[in-house]
């Protein structure tokens, strides 16, 4: 081969290796975005109580590589609020043919779809799935996921608050300057659903606000069932793990409280029984 072939061959053998790059996959371990795969979507998807997103993708469509950092961002803002997952197409075909929704199959990639847990049945995994067909930007998907986050959340009023006062479970209210309901505060009603009544209450309601003395807002504050106040107040910053970590803080020292009852109730019956008896030594 003549020299100036031989340069042309390494310029463009130069060229080509640069462009060349090791196939990566869209979400690397640590994303908030979960992999999903045959092994893990049944239980991950399926048999949750929170929403799931899950989007279906193939690594070579160029579409799939656009949405990926909307994606990513999406999962970072409904972190602990929302599941957000994704299935590579390629990989998992049964996936993508099998994931519960035969009356919407996957024709072409990528497609976004909402699982929503049907919490008041009485079947495990019962969901309603729908296709999100929106804009494809974290802020417009987001609002699109909260816009079917469901809410277990009571408003607490001055004309209800016996009703609280008079519940067998331990509540936790939030105290609060806005007329809507946080995300935030729906998705803790649905982790704490059956274990903690989580409740609102309007700046408005200022008998309520003084009876637990509130003059901040916002301000959560944990009660035992039954309590009319003052409860146990929290003192963090407003976000998912930090509210969460609080209430189960709480949950768990009202269950060491009941288990303890009793110890102490027959500690109590054995000094009682005790004192009777030096009284009659005395006499």
């Amino acid at each position: 081969m003549a020299r100036g072939g031989l340069r042309l061959f390494a310029v463009v053998l130069s060229i080509t290796s640069q462009l060349i790059v090791p196939c990566k996959s869209f979400y690397e371990k640590g994303s908030d975005v979960i992999t999903l795969t045959k092994k893990n979507f049944d239980g991950e998807v399926h048999h949750t109580d929170m929403l799931y997103v899950v989007e279906f993708y193939r690594e070579g469509c160029g579409y799939c590589q656009l949405l990926t950092p909307e994606y990513e961002k999406l999962a970072g803002s409904l972190k602990h609020m929302v599941k957000v997952g994704a299935v590579n197409t390629e990989r998992e075909s049964y996936v993508a043919g099998n994931h519960g929704d035969p009356e919407n199959p996957i024709s072409g990639v990528p497609t976004i779809k909402l699982f929503k847990p049907k919490w008041d049945s009485k079947v495990l995994g019962e969901q309603d799935v729908i296709v999100y067909n929106g804009e494809r930007k974290a802020k417009a998907m987001a609002e699109f996921m909260m816009s079917h986050m469901p809410s277990l959340v009571k408003r607490v009023t001055a004309a209800n608050l016996h009703k609280l006062q008079g519940s067998t479970s331990p509540s936790a209210l939030l105290f609060t300057e806005k007329s809507s309901t946080a995300p935030l505060w729906k998705a803790l009603s649905i982790e704490y659903r059956g274990r903690i009544l989580l409740g609102e209450v309007s700046k408005d309601e200022t008998s309520v606000c003084k009876q637990f003395g509130i003059t901040e807002f916002p301000t959560i504050i944990a009660l035992p069932a039954g309590a009319s106040g003052p409860g146990d107040r929290y003192g963090g910053s407003i976000g998912f793990k930090s509210i969460d970590m609080f209430l189960w803080k709480f949950e768990n020292k009202l269950k060491k409280e009941k288990r303890e009852k009793p110890k102490e109730e027959k500690q109590n019956g054995k000094k009682q029984k005790e004192n009777k008896r030096k009284g009659k030594d005395e006499l």
